[in-house]
């Protein structure tokens, strides 16, 4: 594999894919079929056997090189160029999420309880799919390096592929993802610099009280009452301690407690996350909902376990212009824009942009006269009709990228 060296820029007239060429050069039909397979099989984060070994198989299929077991059940592949040169990663996502499909499409999962309810068997087939283009009808410098990663759901598969020394194995110097957005019009490719997506941190509190009969509270310490205090000065931070011009979101999912109406429980549990762009917004969200339970539970006479964890670091492309190039490449200037708000949601493939400088874009897949149906809907189903798009992406910035 090449030595890591400075990725020059290049010129977008270098770039000659999009969706008409890919159906020319390529069996699109049998790309279909293998994307509505994946969508048979799901399988839920770290457990993607079945998905790996078909993604292997398809690799075999075009003697492309790979190593499995990254992150668990993910794959790295590599495609070499005719010299050496600069590398870039391309990522799809490979797992499904636990729930069940009720799309009823004569493809439809056949696993209870399991379903690819975000378009992570569409991702993988378009990068499968210009894998074959990658490595036989494009003339490069350098290295392509495909990412079929685990665990993007919630699992965070990117961030243990990271530690597991992913960038110390391979010397990639770009990296990019793509994700369908149904509420985009179809072929619309949104691309920006700066954050994109937010972190997302976990939070649990477990107030320690007394319990005691319902007639006598003198005799107890509720830790409801101080839970819901705690619930009130939470909200209030966004108000009183960060510039609202930073966005992000504190929200107290879960509050459990009690088993009679005549009963002072012993604890109470409350429970929720935390959203923000940047990290200085997170250390003041950290602290203060620390410093708030403390002083609840000290007025309250009670003792508290409080536990938060930071999952996912917000998503911050650090690098745009030759993923807008490539877009741009593929859906002409109308078809792209960087006009967006950016999504309060959170993606793993920040663990990789914090390493190493890249661009995370959406692809819309809305048509007019059809339904939008959202990612994660029991009802959802990729777009067939986009895989010709993406892999003309990625055959455009791949030549944007590393081409002679």
């Amino acid at each position: 594999m090449p030595r890591e060296r400075e990725v020059e820029s290049f010129s977008t007239d270098m770039a000659g894919w999009n969706a008409e060429r890919v159906a020319e050069t390529i069996e699109l039909s049998r790309y279909i079929s293998l994307r509505r397979e994946f969508h048979t099989m799901p399988e839920p984060a770290y457990r993607e056997y079945d998905t790996a070994d078909r993604v292997a198989q398809e690799l075999d299929r075009l003697g492309i090189p790979y190593e499995r077991g990254w992150g668990g059940t993910g794959i790295v592949a590599w495609i070499s160029g005719d010299d050496e040169g600069a590398s870039v990663a391309l990522r799809a996502d490979m797992d499904a999420l636990e729930m069940d499909e009720k799309s009823g499409v004569p493809y439809a999962s056949e696993r209870e309880g399991m379903m690819h309810a975000c378009g992570h068997d569409g991702h993988m087939t378009m990068l499968l799919a210009a894998a074959e283009i990658i490595s036989r009808h494009i003339s490069f410098a350098g290295t392509v390096y495909l990412i079929f990663q685990p665990a993007e759901e919630g699992g965070g598969g990117a961030g243990r592929m990271v530690e597991e020394g992913l960038f110390d194995r391979f010397p990639i110097d770009r990296i990019y993802g793509l994700h369908n957005r149904p509420s985009e019009r179809f072929g619309k490719f949104l691309v920006k610099e700066g954050p994109v997506m937010t972190s997302v941190d976990i939070w649990s509190i477990v107030l320690h009280g007394r319990s005691g009969h319902s007639s006598q509270p003198h005799r107890a310490e509720n830790p409801i009452s101080a839970a819901v205090r705690i619930v009130t000065a939470l909200e209030s931070i966004s108000s009183r301690d960060i510039d609202p011009m930073k966005p992000h979101v504190v929200t107290v999912a879960t509050i459990e407690s009690g088993t009679a109406f005549n009963v002072i429980p012993g604890s109470c549990r409350i429970g929720g996350s935390v959203r923000a762009y940047d990290t200085e917004v997170q250390d003041i969200l950290e602290r203060r909902i620390s410093e708030i339970t403390a002083g609840m539970a000290e007025a309250f006479g009670l003792e508290y376990d409080l536990k938060y964890e930071r999952k996912y670091p917000p998503t911050v492309n650090s690098f745009i212009d030759n993923a807008r190039a490539a877009a741009i490449a593929v859906s002409g200037e109308e078809g792209v824009t960087d006009r967006f708000s950016s999504s309060m949601g959170s993606e793993d493939f920040s663990f990789f942009l914090r390493q190493r400088e890249g661009c995370y874009v959406w692809l819309g897949m809305g048509k007019e006269g059809r339904e939008t149906i959202p990612l994660h809907s029991a009802r959802y189903d990729f777009d067939d009709d986009s895989i010709a798009t993406g892999v003309a992406y990625w055959a455009s910035l791949v030549e944007i990228e590393l081409g002679k």
